[in-house]
């Protein structure tokens, strides 16, 4: 993988769950709780981003400082549901997301802009017009799309994401009708690819926490990182984010996939980790259990 980038990370920092399956402590600031996830990944998705309309420049000034012990570590910020959802572009939002875009970029910790679009985003051209009208607002910065419908699944969708400087998501979820396949065919030097899990009737139930109610199991695993090699010898970038975050089982996930990626090579797992996910010491350095991830001082690079 030399002269390649792999980041493995989890879809987002700031989860109730992750207090004890991978913080180990209840009271921690959102910000030192970012410090501690980059000692463990190399990429995060921003969800505040996609619901919280305030969030500006002086916060990714924060974020970048939490992370200054992690030089790889970079973030993904998910677009506010006012452009994805509502299919709107109000002036002030859109001057504080760049805004935002433009601090991480600048300090070159931005990984990706993510337009992740419901299920109700169908492919017409009203809706093609508002992609390029999107592009256009946020040129500059790297586009990544999410597409839910199967309208989406043609031939003539990479030409025309291609033509407005946008890149294709490739998401895995289960295989329900209508919904987008997974996608192979993306292109350009960033391969994205989120990870939703395969629960089927969380899917069709629409409940975001049965929705994400998912582990992949250790043959899946190894089918992951089969898709990594593949991506490897194709992109100069490679992003795997797992979003099937209810319970905190993404932590396992990433852990195992970072592992398996390094040649099933003993991680850094921290105590809270292997407490919670007993599987995860057939992967675990347990030379340092004396001294845990996050007990110790310094910097460490846990993948």
């Amino acid at each position: 993988m030399e002269n390649r980038e792999v980041r493995i990370g989890i879809g987002g920092w700031e989860h109730e769950a992750l207090d004890s399956v991978l913080y180990g402590q209840q009271e921690l600031t959102s910000l030192e709780k970012l410090e501690r996830y980059a000692r463990c990944f190399e990429i995060v998705e921003v969800r505040p981003t996609f619901w919280d309309e305030t969030l500006n420049a002086e916060d990714a000034k924060g974020w970048v400082g939490a992370v200054s012990g992690n030089p790889l570590f970079r973030f993904s910020v998910k677009l506010h549901r006012e452009f994805t959802h509502k299919r709107k572009i109000p002036a002030e939002l859109r001057h504080r997301v760049r805004g935002l875009l433009g601090t991480l970029d600048g300090a070159g910790r931005l990984a990706a802009l993510l337009v992740q679009l419901p299920f109700s985003f169908t492919n017409t051209s009203s809706n093609r017009f508002f992609l390029v009208r999107l592009a256009e607002v946020f040129h500059g910065f790297p586009i990544h799309v999410e597409f839910r419908h199967s309208s989406w699944h043609t031939p003539s969708l990479r030409p025309f994401l291609e033509e407005h400087g946008m890149h294709l998501v490739s998401a895995d979820m289960p295989r329900i009708r209508q919904y987008m396949p997974f996608h192979t065919n993306i292109f350009g030097e960033r391969a994205y690819v989120r990870l939703h899990g395969r629960n089927e009737k969380g899917w069709l139930l629409n409940g975001l926490d049965s929705r994400y109610d998912y582990l992949y199991n250790a043959r899946e695993v190894i089918e992951l990182r089969r898709r990594v090699d593949t991506h490897v010898h194709s992109f100069r970038q490679i992003a795997d984010v797992f979003n099937n975050t209810t319970g905190g089982r993404a932590v396992v996930n990433a852990f195992q996939l970072r592992s398996a990626i390094r040649g099933n090579l003993p991680l850094e797992v921290p105590s809270a980790a292997l407490q919670a996910f007993p599987q995860l010491h057939q992967i675990a350095d347990l030379t340092r259990h004396e001294q845990t991830l996050f007990e110790s001082a310094g910097f460490r690079t846990a993948i």
